[in-house]
């Protein structure tokens, strides 16, 4: 059965995405999901979402995509460990020893193989299964050439997002650091780390979308060269390849955006997804103008985001700079 995977940036979003249609719901608890605080939830609201899906017989993944330092694995294993009785469906990671440390531990569980991981090809598709995954998001520059490869040597669930992005091929969804340059946030009490900073990759700063606004190479004063910009648009045309060739899962990214705009997504695509699996239509032309403008929405929110994150992102660079003084 082909699931919607939708956002869950807070309790009230996951009610909302849950009543909206999406078959299961991923959260990112505190300081373990690579997102701003505001995006992540505390544990007695997940133990709360988990007890709201399963009334309605559907799921809660949880987000633990950081690379974990040493001296974190104990509380890491803790952490999961506590989800995993509460009754959570299943994990989404990126490091490799969390995925196996994961199956070895709850065997029942479902894990999810984040885009943070930066597969490239088939092959790294096979070596997640072999360590014990179950489903695969796959980068959202791909094609559904790349998608049947892995199909002819896998038997791992196929994961896509239900939007791309240019294909400008500047940009690897899941290898990037830039994050990493910035100002080290504090952990915060609920956090439970006792180290005073921490990276983006473990949780601690969040990532700045730095990678999505213009920018310039200053070799000369007066000369200039944008070399960053990219976009993101709902998919139209590979939703229908994604249906045939066998993707059983379709993901939505927003822990950030508001709850109405992800609950419109939603419906839209559970409605066009359950139509082209029936054979009622074999192409989204139909619903194009729908499509459109929940596009504009969609990019509109992302603009709106991205400016406020770097808007952070420059405010943590003044306080650096003020505290050197």
């Amino acid at each position: 059965m082909t699931e919607i995977l939708a956002p869950a940036g807070s309790l009230e979003m996951a009610i909302a995405a849950l009543d909206a249609g999406a078959d299961a719901v991923y959260a990112g608890p505190k300081g373990w999901s690579r997102r701003p605080m505001e995006s992540e939830v505390t544990e007695e609201e997940i133990e709360q979402m988990i007890l709201y899906a399963n009334k309605l017989n559907k799921k809660v993944k949880i987000v633990v995509n950081t690379y974990p330092a040493p001296f974190e694995m104990p509380l890491f294993i803790k952490k999961v460990t506590k989800f995993y009785e509460m009754g959570a469906s299943g994990f989404i990671a990126t490091d490799v020893g969390v995925v196996k440390l994961l199956r070895e531990r709850f065997p029942d569980t479902q894990i999810h193989i984040s885009i943070g991981a930066g597969v490239s090809n088939a092959l790294d598709v096979k070596f997640f299964e072999n360590i014990g995954a179950d489903v695969i998001v796959l980068p959202f520059r791909w094609n559904i050439e790349e998608f049947n490869e892995i199909q002819k040597i896998s038997n791992i669930t196929l994961e896509a997002f239900l939007y791309n992005t240019i294909k400008t091929g500047k940009i690897c969804p899941g290898n990037c650091i830039m994050s990493s340059f910035f100002q080290y946030r504090d952990w915060f009490a609920e956090e439970e780390k006792t180290n005073e900073h921490g990276s983006a990759n473990r949780g601690s700063k969040e990532c700045y979308r730095i990678c999505q606004v213009p920018w310039e190479i200053n070799n000369d004063a007066d000369k200039s060269k944008s070399i960053l910009k990219q976009d993101t648009n709902l998919i139209q045309e590979q939703l229908v390849d994604f249906v045939k060739c066998g993707v059983k899962v379709f993901k939505i990214s927003g822990r950030e955006r508001p709850i109405e705009m992800i609950c419109k997504v939603i419906k839209f695509y559970k409605k066009v997804i359950r139509e082209l699996e029936e054979g009622i239509i074999t192409s989204l032309e139909n619903y194009k103008e729908e499509l459109e403008d929940l596009r504009a929405q969609w990019n509109n929110q992302k603009h709106k985001r991205v400016a406020v994150l770097m808007n952070k992102a420059k405010s943590y660079n003044k306080m650096q700079k003020e505290e050197v003084r």
